[in-house]
């Protein structure tokens, strides 16, 4: 058998074992959302997002609470991470560029974003909530921050890195000040990236349950203190999905199936925002 043939029996074994692989990950993934769907859309109705849940063991009711301190939560988480990894991410594409702080901060950015997001939620248990002797919407805002802003620092910073250099020098050369290139120029060329990975680590930490847990643990009745234990729809899906009533099995669904269109939106939206900046 020459080298010629063999490389072709080679190539084509890899190529059926990678197809094969690839078959059995999206067949699996395809399982998983049908089984997400068929099940959550039975308990898609008005009264799930209006109303508030009932007592145990009663049917109806809804999670109005539950989606309120969600959003309350994950839009507290934004407007803390979003901000720092931003500013995280400029330092090291503009002042730090080259320095070997930026590559260290690189690196521990890496790490944090591969962390279990658990770690960060006893880890915020510890500064935040053990010190106050009770659960609060705050740490958990916080914790999902934690996890946010290296996934937005790494996009900034790769965003920015990708802004050829000429145009600011070309700033400099009609007498821009360096924060007002950044803002003007920089951020402008390089704001689809940014606001790609803005909504990435949102997508990233809608689903989190782990941090919530030790954090803002969860809250039986409506509530906008984010000072208190404050429900969401995650922790309120691993509660139904494990209690002994059919009616918070049904309602645990509904809420899997809505927080898995939104994450895919989010991505959906991010790609099309990609797509249309440099699908070209």
């Amino acid at each position: 058998m020459n080298v010629e043939r063999r490389r072709k029996i080679m190539s084509s074994v890899a190529l059926l074992l990678s197809s094969l692989a690839a078959l059995i990950g999206l067949f699996w993934l395809v399982f998983i959302l049908a089984d997400v769907l068929i099940n959550g859309i039975k308990g898609i109705n008005l009264s799930l997002f209006l109303e508030d849940p009932a007592p145990p063991g009663m049917e109806g009711g809804g999670l109005r609470n539950a989606f309120v301190g969600q959003l309350l939560i994950t839009g507290m988480a934004t407007v803390i991470g979003v901000p720092l990894g931003v500013l995280g991410g400029t330092f090291l594409a503009e002042y730090a560029r080259g320095r070997t702080i930026s590559r260290i901060i690189s690196i521990i950015s890496d790490i944090m974003v591969s962390v279990p997001s658990i770690v960060v939620g006893t880890f915020v248990y510890a500064i935040m909530v053990k010190p106050l002797g009770h659960f609060n919407g705050w740490a958990g805002a916080v914790a999902l921050a934690i996890i946010m802003i290296p996934v937005v620092l790494r996009t900034t910073e790769d965003m920015l890195s990708m802004v050829p250099w000429t145009l600011r020098e070309a700033a400099f050369a009609l007498g821009a000040p360096y924060y007002r290139v950044i803002i003007q120029v920089v951020y402008r060329g390089a704001a689809t990236g940014i606001l790609t990975g803005i909504l990435l680590s949102i997508a990233r930490v809608a689903g989190e349950t782990a941090p919530l847990l030790f954090t803002s643990f969860n809250n039986s009745f409506f509530s906008w203190n984010m000072n208190e234990p404050v429900a969401s729809l995650t922790v309120t899906i691993f509660q139904y999905a494990m209690g002994p009533y059919e009616s918070w099995h049904t309602q645990a669904w509904a809420a899997s199936l809505v927080i898995t269109l939104f994450i895919l939106f989010i991505t959906i939206l991010g790609r099309l925002i990609l797509k249309w900046r440099f699908g070209r």
